[in-house]
């Protein structure tokens, strides 16, 4: 039982570890949405700016710079987009090793559960042996 008494220490510790790495990742995951949703608010804000701007006449220069702007706010976004795909897709085999982990420590125990179940039973066996030899000792008498 000391060995599995040792996986099952091991497991949780790749269990421990395999969840901090998923928190992590989880954390740069929703860090990196929340700067793709305040991108996306910035390049709609210019957006109606400018077209507030065309309804009043803008000049052509402060047009084009509005659109310049805007789109390297849209290559930002793209750029943002890709890394939170990226992250998401980490993020999601990093689960799976979490789960996976968890589920080979759950083995481990219930495996140690069994052994324990199995030298409980057979120790009962032997001391209702003992128990079942003495009665039927006193039982002839002297």
């Amino acid at each position: 039982m000391a060995g599995l008494n040792k996986l099952i220490a091991l497991a949780g510790r790749r269990s421990d570890g395999a969840l901090a790495t998923w928190q992590r990742l989880k954390t740069q995951c929703d860090e990196a949405l929340t700067k793709l949703s305040l991108l996306k608010q910035h390049r709609e804000r210019y957006r109606e700016m400018l077209r507030a701007g065309l309804g009043e006449g803008m000049p052509a220069l402060s047009t084009m710079a509005y659109l310049g702007f805007i789109g390297q706010i849209d290559e930002v976004v793209l750029r943002q987009e890709s890394e939170v795909g990226r992250l998401e897709q980490a993020c999601e085999r990093q689960w799976q090793e979490l789960v996976e982990t968890r589920r080979e420590k759950r083995v481990y125990e219930i495996v140690n559960e069994r052994v324990a179940s199995r030298e409980l039973a057979a120790a009962l066996r032997r001391a209702q042996a003992e128990i079942d030899d003495l009665l039927q000792r006193v039982g002839k008498g002297p």
